[in-house]
């Protein structure tokens, strides 16, 4: 069975030309991805184009690892897209750092820095977006903002490993 030309779909006179290029992804809302050796299709006519992305969530997951790996403090358009790759809206991203909304948005538009405090918390939060079974990341918006007691706690070896008894 031949496969049917793609054409374009913008000025649907011509047929698409693939080839393999690097495409800068701005789409990702990061000034700064390049995607080595994609498929791109282009039409010869009108310059239109699509960039063939399999796998987008494990190339966003890539991104994210990337990110959090640098040194330097995050960036607003790294906090922005981060936040997105949580799967967040900024209401509920401020929840889960204890602040209001508009500081999200003065973070994410870089009004205001990113302190190093909440940059840590960030990039632990992706680095752990697989929540371990007994703590969900939606836990930290449960946090009380009044100073607490160190807790007791008892801990004892288990089948190769640890478990927290029972609190008294």
């Amino acid at each position: 069975m031949s496969k049917e030309p793609k054409m374009c779909r913008a000025c649907r006179e011509a047929e698409l030309k693939t080839t393999t290029e690097n495409h800068l992804y701005v789409e990702s809302g990061l000034p700064n991805v390049v995607l080595v050796g994609v498929e791109v299709r282009r039409c010869p006519k009108c310059g239109a184009f699509e960039v063939l992305l399999p796998r987008v969530a494990e190339l966003h997951r890539v991104i994210a690892r990337s990110v959090i790996l640098k040194r330097a403090r995050l960036s607003g358009a790294e906090v922005k897209f981060l936040r997105k790759h949580l799967g967040w809206s900024g209401a509920d991203f401020a929840a889960h750092m204890g602040v209001d909304p508009t500081t999200v948005s003065a973070w994410e538009n870089e009004r205001k820095p990113f302190g190093t405090s909440s940059d840590r918390l960030l990039r632990l939060m992706v680095a752990r977006q697989a929540p371990i079974d007994d703590y969900s990341l939606d836990e930290l918006t449960k946090i009380a903002d009044v100073q607490g007691t160190p807790r007791n706690v008892e801990i004892q070896p288990k089948d190769r490993g640890w478990q927290v008894s029972a609190p008294a």
